[in-house]
């Protein structure tokens, strides 16, 4: 067989003026076959050979943005962009009971679309601000073949029809917001260098953690604060203490089916409070 592709990428880019830039990007990837060797479902008693041969994958990718500068230290840009995959590859896992099998599988057709807003502020030397938000909606447009749903575990059928059903791992919206403020030059530890301390959170709505929509794969959203202090120095010596997930946030990664399929779930939990100290060092001739 034949797999030969061409793929390429166009963009057209105007600067109307010296303050803002457009631009338009249009480009198309293949993923060639893929093969399971092994782990295939079974339908009736019956092994679904038909699904060892995994359909090449293409994707048309589409996007338009402008970027501005609306100040001399200032930035702000949007981007809208979309995503159309055809025989998208995905890994999935068969509801089958007693049976903890992952499988690739083709579905027929998938759309990725959303608009991303990021903007930076530099005030003076002293003080960085900058944030940004997503909106990205990702579905099935059609997946007829997919795997049953953990609730549908056991039930008298194998696969489902879940087209219009949302992609895993996408939620609706996701942005985060942070700054930093940097002290006049000084001497540290004998060094000319400047105290800094920076601030950052991150939040995503929910989202479905299972390739087959389930309301039980559902993962509530969060938000993550994190936070930096500690001195660079004009040497290239940059010594700093920092901690993520300061509010010690329970959270989850990704719920997915437990070992057996009977109907529960286990889950991938996120990073607790965790503290640590960075020293860098970067040499320049």
């Amino acid at each position: 067989m034949d797999e030969s592709n061409v793929s390429g990428q166009l963009t057209l880019a105007y600067k109307p003026t010296k303050a803002i830039n457009a631009f338009a990007t249009y480009s198309t990837s293949y993923k060639p076959i893929g093969v399971n060797l092994g782990g295939l479902p079974t339908s009736g008693g019956k092994v679904m050979t038909e699904l060892a041969r995994i359909n090449p994958e293409s994707v048309k990718h589409f996007e338009i943005g402008v970027k501005t500068s609306p100040g001399k230290n200032a930035t702000a840009n949007i981007v809208y962009h979309r995503t159309d995959i055809k025989d998208y590859q995905t890994q999935v896992q068969t509801a089958e009971v007693g049976v903890n099998r992952g499988y690739l599988a083709n579905a027929e057709k998938v759309r990725v679309q959303g608009v991303e807003l990021d903007a930076s502020l530099r005030i003076r030397s002293a003080v960085s601000l900058y944030g940004s938000l997503a909106y990205t909606d990702g579905k099935y447009v059609s997946f007829k073949n997919a795997p049953v749903p953990l609730e549908e575990t056991g039930g008298s059928a194998a696969f489902k029809d879940i087209s219009g059903g949302e992609l895993p791992g996408v939620s609706k919206w996701a942005g985060s917001i942070g700054g930093e403020i940097v002290s006049n030059p000084g001497i540290i530890l004998g060094q000319n260098a400047r105290f800094f301390v920076g601030a950052d959170a991150y939040f995503r709505s929910s989202f479905s953690s299972s390739p087959s929509p389930s309301k039980y794969l559902n993962i509530d959203g969060y938000t993550l604060f994190n936070a930096r202090a500690g001195f660079r120095a004009l040497n290239g010596l940059t010594v700093f203490v920092w901690g993520r997930n300061l509010l010690n946030k329970d959270y989850f990664e990704q719920l997915l089916p437990a070992a057996g399929n009977a109907g529960h779930y286990a889950a991938v939990l996120g990073d607790p409070r965790t503290y640590g100290v960075t020293i860098r060092y970067s040499y320049h001739q």
